[in-house]
């Protein structure tokens, strides 16, 4: 079970969130359904740094790189997708 920044996630990639930390940073998200236990997937990766796009809850998001890097996702692997 690998668990990294959602930041560090390539697009298409799917887990659950884990941690959050220094929430008060990432309270918006938090509010959106970013929390603790949420399943989410990156749909796209803007270039040149930009921000991604994400589902969470039903919703796509747009997050800045800087606000995803205090988010920790335990990521699907691709035999627990299919059990």
């Amino acid at each position: 079970m690998q668990v990294k920044k959602l930041c560090d996630l390539k697009a298409y990639e799917v887990g659950v969130i884990e941690r959050v930390d220094t929430p008060e940073e990432v309270m918006a998200l938090v509010q959106m359904g970013c929390c603790i236990g949420s399943e989410v997937e990156v749909k796209h990766i803007a270039p040149l740094n930009g921000p991604m796009a994400i589902c969470t809850c039903g919703r796509t998001l747009a997050v800045r790189k800087e606000a995803a890097a205090h988010l920790w996702v335990r990521v699907a692997t691709e035999q627990a997708e299919v059990a």
